[in-house]
Formats: structure tokens, sequence, C-alpha cells
């Protein structure tokens, strides 16, 4: 029995910190939908991972051709076992989630991200935020893009 008890506390070394099954469940969002990006997520994924130990032990075993006058007897025979016991062990992976774009969300019960969300710091350069169009972004002169992110090149001759 001590064996198995070091096979146990054995197998568990190694288990350093608690995690989910590395699901990674969201809002239901698939790529074909409107306004989803996909973006990549590190995450913690937790695998059980057998350790096997074998050990031996001293078995009786009744014999056939003992000698004397005895046709059987007890004798004793080496047996290996093995002992099964499973360890958690978790490493980090990337998994695609699809978020609503910038600039978008999801209200209950959209298939998709088809509410504006416009806030202040989402324009760029000095845009202003217009709720209800396509355009995010009210553009000054000179910037265009739906977060007034581009700008236009002037060239100036000396």
């Amino acid at each position: 029995m001590e064996l198995q008890t070091w096979c146990v506390a054995m197998c568990l070394l190694g288990v350093t910190v608690g995690g989910t099954d590395g699901k990674v469940t969201g809002t239901n969002l698939l790529p074909s939908m409107p306004n989803v990006c996909a973006e990549e997520k590190l995450v913690v994924v937790g695998h059980k991972q057998p350790c096997v130990q074998p050990f031996t032990r001293i078995v009786k075993v009744w014999k056939q051709g003992c000698t004397g006058r005895q046709m059987w007897c007890v004798g004793y025979e080496r047996r290996t076992s093995y002992y099964t016991t499973y360890k958690h062990v978790y490493s980090t992976e990337y998994q695609t989630v699809f978020k609503c774009c910038p600039g978008w969300s999801q209200l209950s019960g959209e298939t998709g991200c088809l509410s504006h969300v416009c806030s202040n710091g989402f324009c760029f350069n000095g845009g202003q935020c217009t709720e209800g169009t396509s355009q995010l972004c009210h553009c000054p002169s000179g910037f265009h893009g739906p977060r007034c992110q581009y700008g236009e090149l002037k060239l100036i001759l000396i």
C-alpha cells in the first residue's frame, strides 16, 4: 500500500493551477454574422494524463507436483501489478473567439453585432461620433475612414 501512496504523491506533483476545461464561450457569434471579428485568445487548457506505476508483490499460489506425499502445496511467486492514477496537466493554447468588431455591439436577440457603439475616444483625429449612420464618425477635413483613421497626403512644394 505504501507504493500506491507513493504513486499518488508522484502523480499529483505538477498540479499547479486550477482552471477551466479551456472552452471559451461567448455570445454565440459566428464569423458569417455582420460586424463580427475573429480574435486569438490565450487560454489555459487542462488535460488528464495517466500515471501508471508498476510494482511487484509476492502472492500465494497452489502448485502441483510437490515433493513427498502431497500432490498440491502452497508456493510463492512474484507478480507484477500496475497502479494507475491521473494527474492534471495544464497548457496554454491559442483559441479563436468571435467578438463584435470595434464600434459594434450585440443586443439581446440580435443575430450578429448590429448596434452602433460610438463613445468618447472612438473617433481619431478630431472626428465626432454620429449615431445611426453607416459611418460612425464625422471626420474633419483631410481625414476619412469609419474612425477617421486615414489622412490625406499633402505635398508641399518648396
